[in-house]
């Protein structure tokens, strides 16, 4: 049974991965492009930058939203989701509304989550580079656990401390 119920999720959370709302392509963008460095400090130009960030609106009336898309300097996505708030020097500050996705290096997704008013809400996915998928549940900012759940890709699911996870999560 526990099985049946293990492969249930893990259709549901592929199928719920699949459609997502990403930034529209038909977003506007709002502004010039901003650097950053690994830091997260604002730098002057490409030479000196580590990802690049987009911002934009999109929809219109009470639909509109600020979103942003981030990339890393060869052009793949790092990050897309919406924004509140965006610092321009230092991105450490920047306060995330609604879903946020990251991205590895190659493309492949990384982290999928909710943000109201700058803190993670709810179940974040992380796609694991084994395949596996580690979910970790949020209540305002924190961890509502002292754990997390992977699912490796033989369907085996374990409990690991929230430490192991962390590093993902930046």
């Amino acid at each position: 049974m526990k099985k049946i119920i293990l492969f249930s999720m893990m259709a549901l959370m592929t199928v719920a991965s699949y459609g997502r709302k990403h930034v529209s392509p038909d977003a506007v963008i709002a502004s010039d492009t901003i650097y950053y460095s690994a830091d997260k400090m604002s730098v002057s130009g490409r030479s000196e930058a580590d990802y690049y960030r987009l911002l934009m609106t999109q929809g219109t009336g009470a639909n509109k939203r600020d979103v942003f898309q981030d990339f890393y300097l060869n052009g793949t996505l790092k990050a897309e989701g919406g924004y509140n708030f965006v610092d321009l020097g230092n991105d450490n500050n920047t306060i995330f509304e609604g879903e946020v996705t990251t991205y590895y290096p190659d493309g492949m997704q990384k982290v999928h989550g909710k943000y109201v008013n700058g803190k993670r809400q709810g179940h974040f996915t992380v796609q694991m580079n084994d395949g596996s998928i580690a979910v970790i549940e949020f209540a305002n900012g924190q961890s509502k656990h002292d754990y997390f759940v992977i699912t490796g890709k033989d369907g085996q699911m374990e409990k690991r401390p929230v430490s192991e996870i962390r590093s993902l999560l930046q």
